[in-house]
């Protein structure tokens, strides 16, 4: 932990209790920062800016990462109530969604001119009035529409740990936690009886060791810290819980029947 951070964001959040919630969400407790906007987010929101990429905003943790000066300058010149504020003057609708809102020209001049004054470089040209909504021209790429269906929104509130452990079995699991009892627990299967009697942390290891490539890399995308994040290992994450392979799953679950 950052000692000087620790003691910055606690003033921050003692300030402004708009910075304690996720200007995207609404969500309490937002350990996350978009450095680009000077803004606070909780983790499934930092998922959805990592997949912007650093350019358009550079996602750190205020409890876990190291901190530059000019970083956090930027965080004390920004925050959430002036960045909201700004995008409804320029006509940026709340309810748009997150990749789009943040590749619209509001944003774009916002997080020039809040790096500029951070800096203390020349500001950018004003914003005309009226465009503020549109989106900037790299908003069209193919790229960027097919990472748009991915994180079409942000993830559901205190659907992780704040270190991105799920604490929910998604409903594609193979092995679900609570399958529909329609029939006798006498005619159920020994693998489904197994199934319903895992528990939820083993359930959702499984359903992650099922995942497609790509599902695993869109869900890395919205856990991962671009910082250092020193005290953050296996068993920080709750891995020492877990089974290291699919056959050591199998046999526990054959065993729980």
């Amino acid at each position: 932990v950052d000692p000087k951070a620790a003691v910055f964001f606690r003033g921050e959040f003692e300030q402004d209790s708009a910075n304690g919630r996720c200007v995207d969400c609404g969500t309490e407790g937002a350990d996350w920062a978009s450095i680009s906007h000077g803004i606070y987010l909780c983790i499934g929101a930092s998922g959805v800016h990592r997949s912007l990429g650093v350019k358009v905003s550079f996602v750190q943790s205020t409890t876990m990462d190291s901190w530059k000066p000019v970083h956090l300058k930027m965080m004390q010149l920004g925050g959430n109530r002036r960045f909201a504020e700004f995008l409804r003057e320029h006509g940026v609708p709340e309810d748009m969604p997150l990749r789009q809102k943040y590749r619209t020209r509001a944003a774009e001049w916002y997080r020039k001119n809040l790096r500029a004054m951070a800096e203390g470089t020349t500001a950018p040209e004003p914003l005309p009035d009226g465009v503020g909504h549109l989106l900037t021209e790299d908003a069209a790429s193919q790229t960027a529409a097919l990472l748009d269906d991915v994180f079409a929104a942000a993830p559901s509130c205190g659907a992780m740990t704040r270190g991105g452990v799920p604490l929910v079995v998604r409903t594609s699991s193979r092995l679900s936690t609570s399958p529909k009892r329609e029939q006798p627990d006498s005619q159920l299967s020994p693998r489904t009886r197994a199934a319903m009697s895992l528990p939820d942390w083993f359930a959702t290891q499984l359903d992650w060791m099922t995942l497609s490539p790509g599902s695993r890399c869109a869900e890395k995308l919205r856990t991962m810290s671009t910082g250092s994040m020193p005290g953050i290992g296996p068993k920080d994450m709750g891995a020492d819980r877990f089974c290291s392979s699919v056959e050591d799953l199998s046999r526990q679950a054959a065993c729980a029947a």
